[in-house]
Formats: C-alpha cells, structure tokens, sequence
C-alpha cells in the first residue's frame, strides 16, 4: 500500500517547489542548504509565457502564472508581460519577497521548518524512507545528521530545491522575483496575498504520513527530474494551458491532501481578494504559482464563474 501511494504522488514535492508555492519555501531551502547559484546562460528567444487579461465592469487585470525557480535563458520575459506590467499600478503576488529581510519575520519562518528540542527527523520518518534518504545523502556528500533538526517537508523541498539548483534552476531567477524587484524599482504598490509564514504553515500542516511519502519520493525521483521539469517550462514557454494542467495537476490530484491544502483551499481564499484589487485599482498585475491559474479549480476557472472574461493573452 505505502509502495503504491508513493508512486501515486510521484513529483509532488517538484510542482510543490516550482510551481504551487509556497514560494518561500524554495528561497528558505536554498538557504538553510547555501546553494549556489548557477552561471548565467544565453537566451533562447522569444516565449509567450502564461498570461492572461482579465476584464469586468469596466476595470482591467492580468493573471501570470509563476515559476519559483527558473534558469537566465527565459529572460527578458515575454513583451506581453512586461507591457501589461508597465500599465499596472498593483502588483499582487502570493507573499512580500523581502520578508525574509525582516530578522524577527525570518527567524519565525525557520522556526516553523525545525524540530522541536528533543525532535530529530529520524523519528518523525519510517525506516524504509530514513534508509532510502541516508543513501541518497551519502551519495552527495551530505550526512543525515546535518539534517535532523529538519521538518520532513523542509528536507523533501531543500532535496527538490537541489536537484533543480543543479540542473539551473534558480529561486533568484523566480517570475514573483523578477516583478517584486521590478515593482520596487518603479514605486509600484505590492500587494500581498498571504504572508510566508502563511504558507510555511500550510506546508507544515500537512499530515506526517503525507510528508513521510513526500520525502520519500523527493528523494526517489531527484536523480531523475530533469525530464518533468523540463516538459513543465516548455509549457510556460510556450503559454501551452493543456500541458501546464496535465504536467502540475495530475501527480498533485493523486495526493488530495497536498491538492487541497496548497492549491484549493488557498485559490478559494484569494478570489475575493484579486476581485477587491481589481475593483479598488486602476489594473492590478497578480503573479502566482502556475499551478494555481489552471484546471477547474484554478483562479482563472474560479473568475470566470464570477463573470469575469479573461482571455489569455
């Protein structure tokens, strides 16, 4: 039955870390494991990206859907972006970046990926993934006993989080990134969505079997997911919709707590919040995960059931 499961929920911990959010937490791996990060690459030219114009009642937005991570080749964005970008006078995303600037906000969100004194993460794992984890340390030159005061979650994202940094992909590279350093830059308002320790939270509720399978398959498939990612940022280049909902949903629906609790539950609690910029702004730019845009539970489905046109762009 574990078998199964696991298999089931095989890249969840990937399209956690790139795709769903929370975007803290790739930049707090990155972190807590000193990541480097990656030599610059040239571009490969034009992308249409995933965006979409968002139109009721006489006021006007943009949805873009993120990548937490990505590599220098997908920059400069495409034109459309940064033109309804410079015609916004909000940006919305899902957390303030610069969180993490602030010493009290930053040591709470650590604080919430650490065990508790007397707490290692042996004793939170099953032996099957406490073995399987331990090989894959010793084999990159990292021993489990640096990780034991890790949450099983915080571990299955920092893995995850390694394994894209090695392939070039990057949290400083991040589209949420790009457009909060952009809105400083240009005295745009930001406004956002959720706090970090928010969405720590929410990857800290999920329950222990649910991170004990996570980390498990983080580990399974690091070595292995240059194809899945891959195929997920051909998709984002090409503003391919189909493919985005197939590649982020699929594995993620197999895993109905991580579905609900990352992407559900928080699409239904951010509507009536874009609808409250919308109204009460000239345009509002919002910049989310990709997987939060697409399928029938995505805000670009739950808009439009509230009148909303919104065409992609």
């Amino acid at each position: 039955m574990i078998c199964t499961h696991w298999r089931r929920m095989r890249h969840t911990a990937l399209l956690v870390a790139a795709l769903v959010g929370a975007s803290a937490a790739p930049s707090l791996a990155q972190s807590l494991a000193g990541v480097a990060r990656p030599p610059a690459a040239q571009s490969q030219g034009t992308s249409k990206g995933l965006i979409w114009k968002v139109e009721r009642d006489g006021k006007l937005g943009w949805l873009v859907g993120s990548m937490h991570l990505l590599t220098p080749d997908f920059y400069p964005l495409p034109a459309s972006m940064e033109q309804a970008f410079a015609k916004s006078d909000v940006l919305m995303e899902e957390i303030d970046l610069n969180e993490a600037s602030n010493p009290q906000l930053a040591a709470s969100i650590v604080s919430k990926a650490m065990n508790p004194p007397g707490t290692t993460l042996s004793s939170q794992i099953s032996k099957e993934t406490s073995a399987v984890v331990s090989t894959w340390l010793a084999k990159n030159g990292v021993s489990l006993d640096s990780l034991q005061v890790l949450k099983p979650w915080m571990v299955s994202i920092t893995i995850q989080t390694l394994a894209l940094q090695r392939m070039g992909f990057d949290p400083a590279l991040g589209i949420d990134k790009h457009f909060q350093d952009a809105a400083t830059k240009a005295g745009k308002r930001l406004q956002p969505l959720e706090t970090a320790l928010e969405q720590i939270s929410f990857l800290d509720g999920l329950s222990p079997k649910t991170q004990d399978l996570m980390l498990r398959e983080s580990v399974q498939s690091a070595d292995s997911e240059q194809t899945q990612i891959k195929s997920i940022a051909a998709a984002w280049r090409a503003g391919d919709v189909p493919a985005m909902e197939r590649l982020a949903l699929s594995d993620m629906k197999d895993a109905p707590e991580v579905y609900d609790m990352l992407l559900v539950s928080r699409n239904r609690r951010w509507v009536p919040k874009v609808e409250a910029c919308m109204q009460a702004n000239r345009s509002c730019f919002v910049v989310v995960g990709a997987a939060h845009l697409v399928g029938p539970d995505g805000l670009v489905t739950l808009l439009q059931q509230r009148g909303y046109s919104i065409v992609q762009q």
